[in-house]
């Protein structure tokens, strides 16, 4: 049981209870919840994610791209890019990769097949050096559906040779 994480706050039940609770961990009177600050809410709700093991979400606000930036991710390694300057692969087009492997259920030497064959995105090149070829494999395995189960092969081995 030790790696539990817990599901409810280590006080009573009633309305009291809570306040009481919250209190304590703001330091002062509480009389209602709906006469907390922002910053206290956000103290008290970061406290109780803390305490039931939730990962709390980054502080910083995430760094928007520069429009030509946006636009080459969106647009190198199609036909009609607009800008014709080649970019290197970056870690997050490899983990958005991985990403759709991990939903295929695919391992690394399946990609490869898949890029070693006549189907290939990216011209039968096993690599993925540009960002323009890593757009290319992930669109490629955005529209590959996951294989499902044939009715022919959910039959177990004693039926088939019955």
């Amino acid at each position: 049981m030790g790696n539990m994480l817990a599901h409810s706050l280590d006080t009573g039940t009633t309305r009291e209870d809570r306040l009481v609770w919250a209190a304590t961990r703001i330091g002062r009177k509480v009389d209602s919840f709906s006469a907390l600050t922002i910053d206290e809410g956000i103290t008290l709700i970061d406290g109780l994610q803390r305490a039931m093991g939730v990962k709390l979400p980054s502080k910083q606000p995430r760094r928007r791209p520069t429009r030509r930036d946006a636009e080459k991710a969106a647009t190198e390694g199609r036909h009609d890019q607009i800008h014709h300057e080649i970019t290197l692969v970056a870690d997050k087009d490899v983990r958005r990769i991985q990403r759709e492997l991990t939903r295929l259920g695919w391992d690394q030497a399946r990609l490869d097949a898949f890029l070693a064959s006549p189907r290939s995105p990216n011209a039968r090149r096993t690599d993925i050096r540009t960002l323009g070829d890593a757009n290319r494999v992930y669109w490629a395995l955005k529209h590959i559906t996951p294989r499902q189960a044939m009715p022919h092969e959910l039959k177990s081995s004693e039926e088939v040779n019955a």
